[in-house]
């Protein structure tokens, strides 16, 4: 089964970054960079389109491990939708490489891991645990835009010739 039947399936609501564009709040920046075969996007959190965040503020203060844990899975389900804006399909994804996952919390806060298993989980369900599965790097944070939670970078590897022309705002 491919990764958009199994979106389907799983009944994740991915959202659509193609409208309106990406980046009008936190001003230019460029979504994605294509380079060969490699896919890397630029930071996503647990914010929807209109800007409502799910469980801001520092995990093991404000929130618990739980939340951060909904909270990385969201941005796990956001990029997606940021793989489909780029690739035109999750179809096109052969397999993830690399997840760079802050987590903001207080210092000492030893448990990002089981926060950021919630971005690693979905991935697994999607694209299944060969190609899901990823290397992973959780990073403590002592702020991160508009006081999310999480942040994941993802870098990944996709089939070639499956990007679609893209206008990329300025």
């Amino acid at each position: 089964m491919g990764a958009e039947a199994r979106v389907r399936e799983l009944g994740l609501q991915i959202p659509d970054y193609a409208n309106p564009p990406y980046g009008l709040r936190y001003g230019p920046l460029k979504p994605f960079h294509r380079i060969g075969n490699l896919l890397e996007l630029s930071g996503l959190t647990p914010e929807n389109r209109a800007g409502d965040r799910l469980h801001p503020g520092s995990v093991g203060v404000d929130i618990t491990i739980e939340q951060g844990y909904e909270a990385a899975r969201l941005t796990a389900v956001h990029t997606l939708g940021m793989i489909r804006y780029a690739l035109g399909s999750l179809d096109n994804v052969v397999s993830l490489s690399r997840g760079l996952c802050f987590v903001l919390c207080p210092p000492g806060f030893e448990l990002l891991h089981e926060v950021s298993a919630g971005a690693s989980d979905l991935f697994i369900e999607v694209f299944g645990p060969v190609a899901g599965a990823m290397g992973r790097a959780s990073i403590g944070a002592t702020a991160l835009s508009r006081n999310n939670c999480f942040e994941l970078w993802l870098s990944l590897e996709c089939a070639p010739d499956s990007t679609p022309p893209v206008s990329i705002p300025a």
